[in-house]
């Protein structure tokens, strides 16, 4: 049970990891924007919550679609797609925290890519 336990946190650790990693390598290179926003607690100062958006147009799309579907079974996913746009969330949880992954693909060939992480930390016990 606990060996179960373990493996599951080293997978969602993993599409974190992977997903973040590519966001990261992108918004370093080309004409991304990439933007944060970080929610603290005004009490303690503690992070709550952070919000990391990343807008990019052409092949890079594409990395970060793959990444997406490499990482679908880590999580629970979706996937929505119309003739304008496709749109991928994963949510990932543990006891720290929930990590919520969008992916949103419009233009010609969903070229245009809007990938948006929330990590909302859950309050310590």
């Amino acid at each position: 049970m606990i060996l179960l336990l373990c493996l599951s946190v080293a997978t969602t650790a993993t599409a974190q990891n992977k997903i973040d990693k590519q966001m990261e390598q992108i918004s370093t290179v080309g004409s991304a924007t990439f933007t944060s926003a970080v929610e603290r607690d005004p009490v303690t100062r503690q992070v709550l919550k952070v919000v990391k958006v990343l807008k990019i147009k052409g092949n890079a799309a594409d990395k970060l679609y793959k990444a997406f579907m490499d990482e679908r079974d880590s999580g629970s996913f979706t996937e929505q797609k119309t003739k304008q746009e496709r749109t991928l969330t994963l949510t990932c949880e543990t006891e720290a925290q929930v990590r919520i992954y969008m992916l949103r693909l419009t233009g010609h060939s969903y070229l245009d890519a809007q990938c948006t992480v929330i990590i909302k930390n859950k309050p310590k016990r």
